[in-house]
């Protein structure tokens, strides 16, 4: 359904708002789609001392998968966040255990047979990758210096949906015969004033994920002032989730419910009693797991 009143319209623009950097340049996601895809890639790191990471619940609001940062220091799934407790009291439920993630900025450009260079024009875009992924990547700095300096050269090797998909990075010379330094020039001004959270994940407060919790939605406020990204990566177009239904009059609390497809996840000791739901005459509608946003 195309049509959307006023509020929904309001949630729209924040959402797009939010995927900005401070300059208004929009940065997107880096996502490779299947086995031996390339792209070239300035990273905008010089030191370890940039690396980006955060803890990062997924679950569904309105249907969606999201991302939340978890409450825990480094994602320890302890009783700290209201978001670990509903996942050992439910491992299988649509609250996924927290997984420390790696955020890395780049200027890329994709190969496109269709292209009279070959390549896409150059954009901004965001990685999002497991924090162990930060090992490679510190490598890479001991052996270019500065990865700003450098091109590299990004390959996917799994085919599209494959769990084990890996990537591997490799710093490509200043004299290479194909890739030359100003394919991409080093102008990292559309990182100015960027906010990872404000890109590429949801931060809320205790009381805010409590909400979440009892009813399947987060209060309105934090709906349009908050402004944390949907997980929606580059060449998808559902950027809007719209808002979740009331919790079942059962005492069933909204993160329960299960997705129509689930992934696998260590079972935990459950230690968490869950909420009771309000009451209500309406249906929380089971949401359907969207993949979309994930980079295998």
């Amino acid at each position: 359904m195309s049509t959307f009143n006023f509020a929904q319209y309001q949630q729209i623009a924040a959402q797009e708002q939010s995927q900005s950097s401070g300059d208004g340049t929009k940065v997107g996601y880096f996502k490779l789609k299947d086995d031996g895809d390339i792209a070239i890639a300035r990273i905008n790191l010089s030191s370890t001392d940039e690396f980006m990471f955060a803890a990062i619940h997924t679950l569904s609001v309105g249907g969606k998968w999201m991302k939340v940062s978890c409450l825990n220091p480094l994602g320890m799934n302890a009783a700290g966040c209201p978001l670990c407790s509903a996942n050992q009291a439910n491992p299988k439920g649509s609250v996924g255990k927290s997984a420390k993630k790696m955020f890395i900025p780049m200027l890329v450009s994709y190969r496109d047979p269709n292209s009279a260079t070959g390549y896409t024009p150059v954009t901004p875009v965001v990685w999002d990758r497991p924090a162990s992924f930060s090992r490679e990547l510190a490598n890479k700095l001991m052996v270019a210096g500065n990865l700003k300096d450098v091109l590299v050269l990004i390959t996917r090797n799994g085919k599209a949906g494959d769990m084990q998909t890996t990537y591997s990075v490799d710093v490509l010379p200043a004299n290479h015969p194909v890739f030359k330094p100003d394919m991409i020039p080093a102008d990292f001004s559309a990182f100015n004033n960027f906010n990872i959270a404000k890109h590429s994940y949801w931060e809320k407060t205790t009381e805010e994920i409590n909400t979440f919790l009892a009813t399947g939605q987060f209060p309105e406020r934090a709906q349009n002032n908050n402004q944390q990204a949907v997980n929606t990566m580059a060449n998808t177009t559902n950027a809007y989730a719209a808002p979740a239904q009331s919790a079942p009059a059962q005492a069933v609390p909204a993160y329960m419910t299960q997705p129509a497809q689930q992934s696998t996840m260590p079972p935990a000791t459950p230690s968490y009693t869950a909420p009771a739901a309000a009451p209500s005459t309406t249906t929380t509608p089971t949401p359907t797991r969207n993949f979309s946003g994930f980079s295998f």
